[in-house]
């Protein structure tokens, strides 16, 4: 294993930490976007000695739940950057934090302003202004690998039938009516280039709501939905003010958003307050584990948050410097079973 970075003191063997939390892209995923037998083997004897094992990326519900399954993992999974806690048996949502649609609204603004490319997300619906062919394969990028099969539509017809590319033409208009729009969870901003990214993030944190928009901003979604061939079925819908918590957060700040960046040309917005670390705490009330006894591993941005409040915080030895900087533990890279390491060293 490689420990660059290794606390000494960091408590390791079976028991001290109950929770394992995992990023997708770059840490369970190996670069061919598959989990290996090595980490596999490794997820389930941690399971067999009583752990519990989740996935915690800004990928799509049905994404995550499709490779939790492929895992035979054994607790809630988050999605979306932690705007989305979803049943593990069933893929079906639990609680969301979505937009609020004028904070949408506020974003396609921008976007159109700069001449940026902006995509919705929706519960498993990429909402789009038209289709081209970047955003059609979108669903394809976020299928269960097999090694054996070539990466395209007719050998994943099944899996792409839980996701759905949507073209709406006016992204305005589509988000203008607060009872006919659905709710979206994540925004995507795609530039040109990464100065522009790293300016438009600047501007954006600079945005600021209204004292009006910071009280509807802490509502949460919770939702019966169930994944059925493929189809999501909602069965029942209510929201409700979070009492307290991590998305109280959001009425005690003028700020609008929690900005990501997710690559040199993208980033990703998510409502102020929501992110990995906020849904795993939620998730570990839920469980009654406390943040000593998670272990959580990431190699990108928005990992950052959970690898800081986690008991130990683990960055996969792909992730960028300041990753590994903030994380107790630096392991091998995802090419290199760095998440079996991690088991095998500290959890086992």
């Amino acid at each position: 294993m490689a420990s660059s970075r290794q606390n000494p003191g960091i408590a390791r063997g079976q028991g001290l930490y109950r929770l394992l939390a995992l990023d997708m892209d770059g840490t369970l995923l190996n670069p061919a976007k598959v989990i290996t037998p090595a980490v596999h083997e490794a997820v389930r004897a941690y399971m067999h000695s009583g752990g519990q094992v989740t996935i915690a990326s800004g990928r799509f519900p049905a994404s995550v739940w499709l490779h939790a399954k492929a895992a035979k993992m054994n607790a809630p999974l988050i999605a979306l950057n932690g705007a989305v806690i979803l049943d593990d048996a069933t893929g079906g949502l639990k609680t969301g934090t979505p937009l609020p649609l004028e904070h949408v609204r506020k974003l396609i603004r921008f976007a159109d302003e700069r001449g940026a490319y902006i995509q919705l997300y929706g519960y498993n619906k990429l909402y789009v202004c038209e289709l081209n062919e970047m955003n059609a394969r979108w669903p394809l990028a976020n299928v269960v690998v097999s090694p054996d099969k070539e990466l395209n539509e007719q050998n994943y017809a099944q899996q792409l039938g839980m996701i759905e590319v949507v073209a709406v033409g006016d992204l305005q208009r589509f988000v203008s009516d607060p009872l006919a729009a659905p709710p979206i969870y994540k925004a995507t901003i795609i530039g040109p280039s990464p100065d522009y990214i790293s300016e438009w993030m600047k501007q954006l944190e600079e945005v600021e709501v209204s004292p009006a928009l910071q009280k509807s901003s802490g509502q949460v979604i919770t939702q019966n939905v169930q994944v059925q061939n493929g189809q999501a079925q909602n069965d029942q819908a209510q929201s409700e003010q979070d009492p307290g918590g991590a998305h109280s957060l959001q009425a005690q700040s003028a700020q609008a958003f929690t900005l990501t960046r997710t690559g040199r040309h993208r980033f990703d917005v998510n409502a102020y307050g929501v992110s990995k670390r906020t849904a795993l705490e939620a998730l570990c009330r839920d469980l009654h584990i406390s943040g000593s006894e998670v272990a959580a591993v990431g190699d990108y941005d928005n990992d950052t948050d959970m690898l800081s409040w986690a008991g130990l915080g683990v960055a996969m030895g792909n992730a960028r410097p300041h990753i590994k900087q903030l994380a107790k533990v630096v392991t091998s890279s995802n090419g290199e079973d760095g998440v079996a390491q991690v088991i095998q060293k500290f959890l086992l």
